[in-house]
């Protein structure tokens, strides 16, 4: 499951650096052939599907499309919410998306720089100010991998 802001780029990104840290995804996808990535990034609310590929995939991606497969739904909390506690809407997108799609028995992982929208172990937070790191690469690798 797969953020944008935060993730493939460091939050505080200008419009050129958007991106930039996708190679390091890549990275990832191909030390792991049999990963598929769900788009969970807020970015699914404002462009279409085929604009979401493009982001992650141009510029050295292209071979890796076929493995982006969905992208999740989108579940609108009751205003206030936070007001009672965390509300882990990411996690539960997540879920629901794997639900749907038959996979609740699946093994996932959500790469997100926001830990309060998680409740469980599929988190692998990233830092917001770098976006993905090389230790990020190795750390993520070495968990899918176990």
């Amino acid at each position: 499951m797969l953020d944008f802001d935060g993730v493939t780029h460091p939050d505080t990104a200008d419009s050129d650096q958007l991106f930039c840290r996708t190679p390091l995804l890549w990275q990832i996808m191909r030390a792991c052939p049999a990963v598929q990535v769900v788009f969970s990034t807020s970015w699914r609310e404002i462009h279409r599907p085929d604009e979401l590929l493009d982001f992650t995939t141009f510029g050295g991606g292209e071979d890796l499309a076929r493995r982006f497969i969905g992208q999740t739904p989108i579940i609108v909390k009751e205003p206030g919410a936070f007001i009672h506690g965390h509300v882990y809407k990411r996690e539960d997108e997540c879920r629901e998306w794997l639900r749907i799609n038959g996979g609740t028995n699946q093994p996932w992982l959500a790469l997100d720089d926001i830990d309060y929208w998680f409740r469980g172990p599929n988190l692998h937070l990233v830092d917001h100010l770098t976006g993905l790191t090389d230790a990020d690469v190795t750390a993520i690798i070495e968990r899918i991998q176990l």
